[in-house]
């Protein structure tokens, strides 16, 4: 997907899983680009469990969160008109 704006994900319910490791692949040149993940209580509010940097000389970066209740998203910023980036998440779930 290509992004040139902040960025969210659906929500992924998630409830079931004890951890969750979700990875932010890029193709071709993007700027930094900051991944975070977000846990909800209800799907509509959201607060910022765990972070990463996704440099511009890198293509990958994993984000892993754990103890998050049953509702989670990705929030990608740093694109912009101008520097847009294309993104794949990916997420894996256990538990």
């Amino acid at each position: 997907m290509r992004i040139s704006d902040d960025f969210a994900t659906l929500a992924y319910e998630a409830g079931w899983a004890t951890e969750a490791v979700f990875f932010v692949q890029t193709e071709g040149d993007h700027p930094d680009l900051t991944v975070a993940v977000e846990v909800s209580p209800d799907g509509v509010n959201w607060i910022r469990r765990a972070g990463a940097t996704l440099p511009a000389s890198q293509s990958l970066v994993d984000v892993p969160v754990a103890s998050f209740g049953n509702w989670l998203r990705v929030v990608i910023t740093g694109a912009t008109s101008e520097q847009p980036a294309r993104v794949l998440v990916h997420v894996n779930l256990k538990g």
